[in-house]
């Protein structure tokens, strides 16, 4: 019965471990890390304007003007979301990771604003299976803090 108590314990070590592990690091299927906008992976903690499942499809946000003016405003609604940290700004990228209040979970969001009018957006949960909508709803509030700042 002791051998069981300590395996067990061992694997649930090894498992939070794996699991911090996944939430700490960058992931690499970033568009910082790849240079490709990627889609989604097929689970459902994701949500992209460029995923081809259904699913997991979201509109990009729409502007107008120039891109710079664009990711001013961007930058200034993620500001007032809660969670937000800010991790690379470029001239047409934006980064974001948003960890949680309670758990600490960590979500990727990308941002790619092209000279068109259109900007490609993906939120990603970095750990875990599901993510009960949380990123699908983050793209929304994002969505309606932009149009809100609008000139």
């Amino acid at each position: 019965m002791r051998l069981f108590v300590r395996l067990s314990l061992f694997l649930l070590a090894a498992v939070i471990a794996i699991a911090l592990y996944a939430s700490w690091r960058t992931p690499g299927h970033l568009y910082r890390e790849s240079g490709v906008f990627a889609g989604c992976p097929p689970r459902p903690s994701c949500v992209s304007s460029v995923a081809s499942d259904p699913r997991q499809r979201v509109e990009p946000l729409h502007y107008r003007g120039d891109p710079a003016s664009a990711r001013e405003r961007l930058l200034a609604a993620i500001n007032a979301m809660t969670g937000s940290r800010i991790q690379q700004v470029g001239p047409n990228y934006l980064h974001v990771l948003f960890v949680t209040p309670r758990m600490r979970f960590r979500d990727d969001l990308e941002l790619l604003i092209d000279a068109g009018g259109e900007i490609q957006v993906r939120s990603i949960s970095r750990f875990g299976y599901r993510d009960f909508g949380v990123n699908r709803a983050r793209i929304e509030d994002l969505r309606r803090r932009f149009a809100a700042l609008d000139d």
